[in-house]
């Protein structure tokens, strides 16, 4: 490995260019630090620096608590967390990219429930995505739970009116760095596709629905999104109040610019357990300005209908919230069927159906449960996002991931977090056997890299491995299955194929469900 150099905005920053050629920099300032007098404000243009810094080892991560996930079962290390250096990007770039500026760009988005993640975890590397496909990618970090997502101006009062939306307003900010900066590292800043899974989808979502971040993006993918975890500013206000309660119960603290970063994060802990895990309290909120409107409502509107889509979920998402617990109970199952569809009719309807699609006559309460969570949690919102997008005149294609794992005896299927590795074609990443097992199919991560990297490139996802992708039209609803058992014969060797509606029965429980009913949403 050898050192190499760019020049930014602010300065040069010093990377290396590992044993594939391609050139990596980590740690890379987008913005300053967010402490003193800017905790709590929108994201300021970093101070610039002379001579050549140093981009060669990840910055630390938001303030956050640990991720069970990777730490207890990837086997990952607890990362460094600090508000000081955190808003940072990563850059993988092909080598010689930057005598070539005119590559497609892939911006990363993390998970983690709006209050946890970082940009350099080990499933997304883009080292392997840079070097086989020549594309360039860039991972961020952005403020979590409080400190990113909380609606401050409920608590600080008019002198925070703009500090709404804080963690978006990072992403917004790492976009512009990337629009200001990336042909530097050989990419197009006129092809830039952001993605991601989970809150990350989330957030590719929200920033579909922010008009200053529209200009910046050219295709947008959704992986296991929550689309419709995004609060109107009163709900917002009610859940700073009772944030700000919290906070004072623990510590006595009145302020929240006074508090340090632990009570910060144990109000939040505290916060967290008093909800339910349908309702996460820190996300983003229609506040009038950086959100002007319900991003699925600006997506019906047609303000995104020039930026191409992907969108999809896997088929098992909530056995990762119910598959490494304890079994749950009948009367679990029952409150949760309860709360999801209180009219009584309905409810015996979704109780035969998610039976069904357990193969069973009988309730099976830990199957049942999870599949509703996965339904409520994810499917309803990108089921309701592709319909957005479409009838906003959008270009639009849909997916389902449906490999499973078969750690942990088999029984989390195709869970959520586990489609990630194949988009970044990194199942060799360190400690991902223990989530991938020993033989995870490779050409099911030829396929899904190459058709992400191919929307990204060309704006519409295709690949040899793949039968033609159609186009996502609300009435026929075509999708592609992502790996798993395959329907039909002959698919020779493809590791996927084109279904209509799946899951349509399912599907229309959640259409008629009232409050989660798209139609809700105000023009």
């Amino acid at each position: 490995m050898s050192e190499v150099t760019a020049l930014t905005g602010a300065g040069g920053v010093r990377g290396e260019r590992l044993r594939s050629g391609v050139q990596r920099y980590l740690g890379i300032p987008y913005a300053a630090d967010p402490v003193g007098e800017l905790r709590f404000r929108p994201p300021a243009r970093p101070e610039p620096w002379s001579g050549v810094r140093d981009c060669l080892a990840a910055s630390p991560a938001p303030p956050q608590g640990p991720d069970p996930l990777l730490e207890s079962v990837v086997g990952a290390e607890r990362v460094a967390t600090s508000e000081a250096g955190c808003l940072t990007v990563n850059v993988w770039a092909p080598g010689g990219s930057s005598d070539r500026p005119d590559r497609p760009v892939l911006v990363w988005v993390h998970g983690g429930a709006y209050v946890q993640g970082y940009g350099h975890q080990v499933w997304t590397d883009g080292e392997r995505l840079a070097e086989r496909y020549g594309v360039v990618v860039v991972s961020l970090n952005y403020r979590l739970g409080a400190l990113g997502w909380l609606y401050v101006p409920e608590l600080l009062g008019e002198e925070y009116a703009g500090s709404a939306n804080l963690g978006l307003q990072d992403q917004i900010a790492a976009l512009a760095w990337v629009r200001d900066n990336i042909a530097r590292f050989g990419g197009d800043p006129h092809r830039v596709t952001v993605f991601g899974e989970s809150a990350g989808g989330g957030s590719v979502a929200a920033l579909l629905g922010a008009p200053a971040a529209r200009p910046l993006i050219h295709r947008a993918a959704l992986q296991s999104a929550p689309p419709r975890a995004v609060r109107s500013a009163d709900e917002a206000a009610a859940v700073a109040q009772a944030y700000a309660a919290v906070l004072k119960e623990q510590t006595g603290v009145t302020d929240v610019r006074e508090a340090s970063v632990d009570q910060l994060l144990a109000a939040q802990d505290e916060l967290m357990t008093r909800h339910p895990v349908h309702e996460i309290p820190f996300t983003p909120v229609v506040d009038g300005s950086v959100l002007p409107l319900h991003p699925l409502q600006a997506l019906r509107n047609g303000s995104c209908a020039h930026i191409p889509v992907l969108a999809g979920t896997n088929e098992h998402e909530g056995r990762l919230f119910v598959g490494l617990g304890p079994d749950v109970t009948g009367d679990a199952f029952d409150a949760a069927l309860a709360e999801a569809f209180p009219d009584a009719e309905q409810r015996a309807r979704a109780r035969a159906v998610y039976r069904t699609y357990e193969g069973s006559s009988q309730d099976r309460p830990t199957e049942n449960l999870a599949a509703l969570l996965t339904d409520r949690l994810f499917r309803e919102g990108t089921d309701a996002f592709l319909d957005a997008a479409a009838e906003g005149g959008g270009r639009v294609w849909s997916y389902l991931f449906q490999e499973p794992t078969p750690v942990l005896g088999g029984g989390l299927g195709s869970t959520h977090t586990l489609d990630i590795p194949y988009v970044f074609d990194v199942l060799d990443g360190p400690g991902l056997t223990a989530w991938l097992g020993d033989e995870p199919p490779q050409r099911l991560a030829d396929a899904m890299s190459g058709a992400w990297v191919h929307f990204a490139t060309e704006g519409a996802p295709a690949h040899r491995l793949l039968p033609s992708w159609p186009r996502f039209e609300p009435g026929e609803r075509a999708t592609m299955l992502l790996g798993g058992e395959l329907p039909g014969s002959g698919a020779g060797d493809r590791v996927g194929a084109v279904a209509f509606d799946p899951f349509g029965d399912r599907r229309e429980l959640w259409s008629g469900a009232g409050s989660q009913a798209f139609t809700d949403l105000p023009d």
